[in-house]
Order: structure tokens, then sequence, then C-alpha cells
């Protein structure tokens, strides 16, 4: 039966985030509006996650919309999370022991690498829906991955880096960043056999929905979703770039014709 979910350690969880991000913005003179809203953006999108019958229907129903839960706690929410910390804040985490090494744009990238394709096994993901701790577990190393792996994307967050990626550095980051995910997806699509026991024996909300068929449209929920979150961040970067080199030219253009260049 579809329901909404009532986990109260869901509810702890997003409490004691959103209670953490309010203590750290009043440590700090940077902190504006637009980063609790942001902030607030990515609980709302953990909640929409855990707490509405697309849970329901994951745990019980459907790989396919399994999969689309993975790609909102994995590529949705952390980068909104991020996008809620100042600079000032950022200071502050990574003064937490492991932090700055693990942002770091390499371990960062074998760190989400390994997160998405060790738990997208299937021993491991089947264990996940016949035991609810251990799907707690591997959501939470969603979440984190995701936080790990965009953090030395976004400018606040990699200020602090020892390595600084230039905007084309970070579009080449990105790319690589999908190599993971296009693995597990590519997988799912063009197997001729369902990888996940537990799907065989779901009951099957669309009759015409197979378990084979499901687990094709996962592949492709986590392809195409997993890509256009990563393409939003890579379009950002790339608009700000060239914006930066035009007024850059701008600037230049004025003092060459002063100087009698032009």
């Amino acid at each position: 039966m579809i329901g909404w979910p009532v986990d109260l350690t869901v509810y702890a969880g997003l409490v004691v985030l959103f209670l953490g991000h309010a203590w750290l913005a009043g440590t700090v003179a940077d902190a504006q509006r637009k980063h609790t809203l942001y902030f607030g953006l990515g609980l709302v999108v953990l909640w929409v996650a855990l707490e509405t019958p697309l849970d329901t229907i994951s745990d019980y129903y459907l790989d396919s919309v399994h999969m689309l839960q993975h790609v909102l706690l994995g590529f949705v929410a952390p980068p909104l999370m991020l996008l809620g910390l100042s600079p000032q804040m950022v200071e502050g985490i990574v003064r937490v022991p492991g932090v700055r090494a693990m942002t770091e744009p390499v371990p960062a990238q074998l760190i989400a690498g390994l997160v998405m394709i060790v738990w997208h096994f299937p021993p491991l993901y089947d264990a996940t829906l016949y035991s609810s701790p251990l799907h707690v577990v591997e959501h939470v190393m969603f979440i984190g991955a995701g936080l790990v792996m965009y953090w030395p994307m976004l400018e606040a967050t990699s200020e602090h880096a020892r390595w600084h990626m230039s905007p084309g550095a970070k579009l080449i980051y990105m790319l690589v960043a999908t190599l993971p995910q296009d693995g597990v997806a590519l997988a799912l699509i063009f197997s001729r056999v369902p990888f996940y026991e537990f799907y065989t024996h779901a009951p099957r909300l669309i009759p015409s929905l197979t378990p084979l068929i499901d687990q094709t449209v996962a592949g492709a929920v986590l392809m195409v979703l997993g890509k256009a979150t990563l393409a939003v961040a890579a379009i950002a970067i790339f608009v700000r770039w060239f914006g930066g080199e035009q007024r850059a030219d701008e600037v230049a253009t004025p003092s060459l014709q002063s100087g009698g260049v032009l």
C-alpha cells in the first residue's frame, strides 16, 4: 500500500541540520538570506526523497523510483546545501579534521565514484532493501558523497582548498564525475536479466512495467537526471567564466586605447 512514511529519525536529522546551519550562520558576519534559502531548499529535497510516497514506492515497488530517490539524495540536495554556506561558514567547517582532505578534487572524485559503484552492486543493493539500518547508512553515504563531489566545484566551498581548479579544470572534473554513474546506468540499461532480486518479487504497480523494463528505466533516470544536475552546474561555471573573460576584455580595451595602441 502506497502511503506517506513517518520516520522520526529523518525529521530529527533534518531539524539537526537546520539548527546546525542556523547556529553556524549566527557565528559569522557574511551569512545572508540567500544562504538560508538555498540550505532550506536542500532540506526540502531531502524531505521529498525520504518522507513522501516516493520513498514508499522505492522501498516496496519500483527500482526506477528508487533510483530517482538516489539522484535527489546524491545530485540535487547536496549542491543546494553547499550553496547555503558562506565563505566564513566554510572556514569553520574545514577546521573539522578530515574535511579538507576529503574535499580536495582527487579524493572527492574517488569517494563519490566508489560510493556510487559499491552501493549499486546487487548483493549490497538488495541487502539495503531488507535492512532498514543498512538502508539509512546507504542514504547518508549518498548525501555525504554528493557533498564531497560538489565541494570543489563551488566558489565558496573550494576557497580553502589546497588545489584551486580553474573554470576549465572544473568542467573536466564534472565530466570525470559522470563516469561512475554512467557505468552503473549503462549496466542497468543494457542488461537482459534483472540485477536486483528484491524487485523481481515486488508487486507490479503497473502490470506492463516488468522488472527488466523497470531496471532499464532506472538506468535511464540515473544517466539523464544525474547528468542534468551536473549540466546545470557546468553551465553556471561556463557563464561565470565567459562573463569574467568579457569583463576583463572591456577593462583592457580602454587601457589600450588610452595608450594609443588602437
